[in-house]
């Protein structure tokens, strides 16, 4: 069964919530399972995720092998948000360059993703609250380009320009000039359209 998502990046069905520690993050998507009917062994993987989260013990089901493993790649993928600040990645232009522990993560995550019609409610739950994890994460990347677009904007009075001595701005600006031209076309999905068109008219040129 398929259910509804949000937009990537953006606050989702589940993703208001101030504190980000695993036994915080637990104990959100278990509320959110308490508010559904659903018998698909959910409980189990509840259970590793509150083993895993120092949370005190509560009546459920011991948790088997796979839910254990999933649990275990869960909080290692969130692990790595916290020290680095970003999400793992699966690839490099330099894939030497790559840690294997970033890129089985990574990979996990791309699992994830791809058979998340195979996944309990809770996994879904727990993955729609995960800081770490996006569904779609070249739309999350999009979007954060797009906010730094327009903080740039609130912190100069002005869009990003081809600023040679500002190596942050003049990639900044070669993004948004891209965008710009792929709204010319008409090849931007409407959300995109939309927020860009947005954006743009609130934006004073250089």
């Amino acid at each position: 069964m398929s259910f509804p998502r949000p937009l990537s990046g953006g606050p989702g069905r589940h993703h208001v919530h101030d504190n980000l520690t695993p036994a915080a993050l637990c104990a959100q998507a278990f509320a959110a399972l308490q508010a559904e009917e659903t018998a698909d062994g959910s409980l189990e993987y509840w259970a590793a995720d509150q083993a895993l989260s120092s949370q005190p013990e509560a009546s459920g089901p011991l948790p088997g092998k796979r839910a254990r493993n999933w649990a275990e790649a869960l909080h290692r993928h969130e692990g790595f948000w916290r020290t680095h600040g970003r999400s793992p990645r699966e690839n490099t232009r330099n894939r030497s360059s790559l840690p294997p522990s970033e890129r089985h993560a990574g990979e996990w995550a791309r699992r994830q993703r791809r058979y998340e019609q195979n996944l309990t409610r809770y996994q879904v739950i727990r993955l729609d609250i995960s800081p770490s994890f996006r569904w779609d994460p070249h739309e999350a990347a999009w979007q954060s380009r797009l906010v730094e677009c327009i903080q740039h904007r609130i912190a100069t009075g002005r869009i990003p320009y081809l600023n040679v001595v500002d190596a942050a701005e003049f990639s900044l600006a070669r993004w948004l000039g891209r965008q710009m031209r792929l709204l010319q076309y008409g090849a931007h999905p409407a959300a995109r359209a939309e927020r860009l068109r947005a954006f743009l008219s609130d934006s004073p040129t250089p």
